[in-house]
């Protein structure tokens, strides 16, 4: 059975200040982000038909990014697909290696159920 919703988070380390002999150019790896983010969403759209939503999380470096990947899949026709934007303060950061802490995970869930319950999902 496909889910009804997934929740795409991804690129939090990926814009990462560049350190000089790194193949990357700054806008190079904005395209290739771009790029693999499109194709990842078209895959997770081939395994789970059109009746799963997506939605694509952008925030802090990424934002601009994941809503242009967003903007071209409904662009592309598929509506289905939606980008929500997480405001990063009153993070702490406190995980292993400036990951999210157990409190950061529950103040990210408190303020994305409400996004998800306005998706039609008769939830």
């Amino acid at each position: 059975m496909a889910p009804q919703v997934v929740v795409v988070n991804l690129g939090s380390n990926d814009f990462s200040d560049l350190t000089p002999g790194e193949a990357w150019t700054p806008d190079s790896l904005a395209a290739a982000y771009r790029t693999a983010y499109g194709e990842f969403l078209r895959e997770l759209r081939t395994r789970n038909g059109a009746g799963t939503l997506l939605v694509a999380v952008g925030f802090d470096r990424n934002a601009k990014h994941v809503r242009q990947v967003v903007e071209a899949r409904n662009d592309a026709g598929d509506s289905g697909v939606h980008y929500w934007y997480l405001d990063q303060s009153g993070l702490d950061f406190l995980g292993c290696d400036g990951h999210t802490s157990a409190h950061d995970d529950r103040v990210i869930a408190d303020r994305l159920a409400p996004f998800l319950r306005s998706l039609p999902t008769g939830w």
